[in-house]
């Protein structure tokens, strides 16, 4: 807090001090969707050695192939506004907010799309499905993250 004054009268500014947990959060979030975006260039351009460091059959192989353009459409939303997101919240905007809402629909449309119609489960197996679907719920939380942070007045 800091006076100031202006024609005779005392102004109090608040300034708020950036807590040490929005580096970490967004770092984290940059981290995550860093590495999803190249997960997602490996896996549609096919690389048959990200393939088999991965230890991907070729179900999995044949799964991304022929991949629809709907789910393409959700998970490029999904990966690209999730790292939007993350930059946009190191840099306290309160735009980090909506973007990482974006993300987390665009998400969620992607896996009841994949899991309802495309046997995502059976194909890519239980944990790369649970750690997706974890996923899922970090985004979510890094929505109502950014809210809270809107709410106090941290992000502008």
């Amino acid at each position: 807090m800091k006076n100031k004054r202006r024609k005779g009268k005392s102004v109090t500014v608040h300034r708020n001090k950036v807590p040490w947990h929005i580096w970490l959060v967004g770092l984290l979030f940059l981290f995550i969707y860093g590495y999803g975006i190249f997960d997602y260039f490996m896996m549609l351009g096919l690389n048959s050695a990200y393939y088999d460091s991965n230890n991907f059959g070729p179900a999995v192989y044949e799964y991304f192939s022929n991949y629809p353009v709907v789910p393409l459409i959700f998970w490029t939303i999904n990966v690209f506004s999730g790292l939007i997101a993350s930059i946009l919240l190191l840099f306290r905007t309160r735009w980090a907010m909506w973007v990482a809402l974006i993300s987390a629909v665009s998400m969620l449309c992607l896996q009841v799309l994949t899991f309802s119609f495309m046997n995502r489960w059976n194909v890519l197996g239980p944990w790369i499905s649970l750690f997706d679907i974890a996923l899922l719920i970090l985004t979510s939380s890094l929505f109502y993250y950014c809210r809270r942070l809107l709410k106090r007045g941290i992000l502008q």
